[in-house]
């Protein structure tokens, strides 16, 4: 976020700085027709259903949805409809570079990762050469890649990532607003075999392997190089977020296909989702940054809630607080909870409708005492 920017507001660095702002606008869908029995409704696509009587109904302003609304339109602003109904139908999506963040944003992603590398290897990267694991220890090392660990607290381009608006509300629809970061992560990826596809899902299962129809978790891959079936493609079974199951040893290989994606591109996906990677056979890197979320009854991969400084809080909107846990009164010691820390950190739209709660409260108890 630039100097003198707050953090009022909801995703204000991305608002109010245009060059951040994906240019490519949502091609609009025209008023689908339809032939329906007397008395039903017809529905135009853009959020309203029209009765024969001439009444709307506006979608995304029903009371009982209150939470859900701001969701489903930031959805409809940025023309995510379609990639919606591809995660709803196959359990993955991918977005466009257009939609998704301009290539100053995209080339200050790409060069911060490389940077990292060779921060934590002492060997410089470049992306037409294979890598190398140099200096660097962290666990798991494979055959052609290794993982670079925590970094949203490597540098302010990750804090203004896991705010981008597309990400946000893909994420923000398959979780329903009950998303935290559990981990950010790049997977170095160049030349090296592979044994398998390594099909598995993200979410984890009961003691019997089954998963839960709900996104408890959900994953995405910012693409900072091209994405091809020689050069390592992440490896999908589409539809598989239905089985509500782990995959059995080498089941379904036959059946995934290759995510294929141009650099810049957004791979986003249903955390039930049978997923891997093919082998990559050129040489060079296969570069993204994976934004993996959990359910905040879940415990993160990464420890953020006590390690987030005030700084960064204060520089961002409470939707960063509340992705990071800062809000999370949990894990107390001796002196007990913090209540205080969900009210600090809340976005202005819970506060509204805290207060109404509160009033509403307040009223019922007056006219019961009266």
């Amino acid at each position: 976020m630039p100097s003198g920017a707050t953090r009022s507001g909801r995703f204000e660095y991305w608002a109010r700085n245009s060059s951040k702002v994906p240019s490519t606008t949502c091609r609009r869908m025209g008023p689908l027709q339809t032939t329906r029995r007397a008395g039903a409704k017809r529905l135009t696509i853009g959020g309203q259903s029209e009765s024969p009587g001439g009444a709307n109904v506006e979608f995304g302003e029903f009371k009982n949805t209150e939470g859900f609304n701001p969701t489903f339109k930031r959805i409809r602003e940025l023309g995510l409809e379609e990639n919606i109904f591809e995660l709803d139908s196959y359990g993955f999506t991918v977005v466009p570079p257009g939609k998704v963040a301009d290539k100053a944003f995209f080339d200050r992603m790409r060069s911060t990762v490389l940077r990292v590398c060779k921060e934590r290897t002492g060997i410089d990267f470049d992306l037409e050469s294979n890598g190398a694991f140099g200096d660097y220890k962290a666990q798991p090392q494979t055959d052609g890649q290794f993982l670079l660990f925590y970094l949203l607290m490597a540098d302010r381009v990750f804090e203004e990532w896991v705010l981008n608006p597309t990400l946000y509300s893909l994420i923000d629809y398959l979780m329903r607003g009950q998303q935290q970061i559990s981990s950010v992560t790049s997977f170095v990826k160049w030349r090296g075999e592979r044994e398998t596809l390594g099909l598995h899902t993200d979410c984890p299962p009961d003691r019997d392997g089954r998963l839960p129809a709900c996104s408890d978790v959900a994953n995405a891959a910012y693409c900072l190089t091209d994405y091809t079936l020689e050069n390592g493609a992440i490896a999908m079974v589409p539809g598989s977020h239905l089985y509500c199951r782990q995959p059995r040893r080498g089941e379904s290989e036959d059946s995934a296909i290759p995510v294929q994606a141009e650099a810049g591109s957004l791979i986003v996906w249903h955390g039930n989702t049978w997923h891997g990677a093919f082998e990559k056979k050129t040489d060079g890197l296969r570069l993204n940054v994976t934004t993996y979320h959990c359910h905040r009854r879940l415990k993160n991969q990464e420890n953020y809630q006590w390690r987030v400084t005030e700084e960064m809080l204060k520089r961002n909107p409470p939707e960063f607080a509340r992705l990071v846990a800062a809000d999370d009164h949990m894990g107390w010691d001796e002196n007990g909870p913090d209540y205080s820390r969900g009210f600090r950190h809340m976005s202005p739209e819970a506060k509204k409708r805290l207060q109404a709660i509160r009033s509403q409260r307040a009223e019922a108890k007056k006219a019961t005492a009266a």
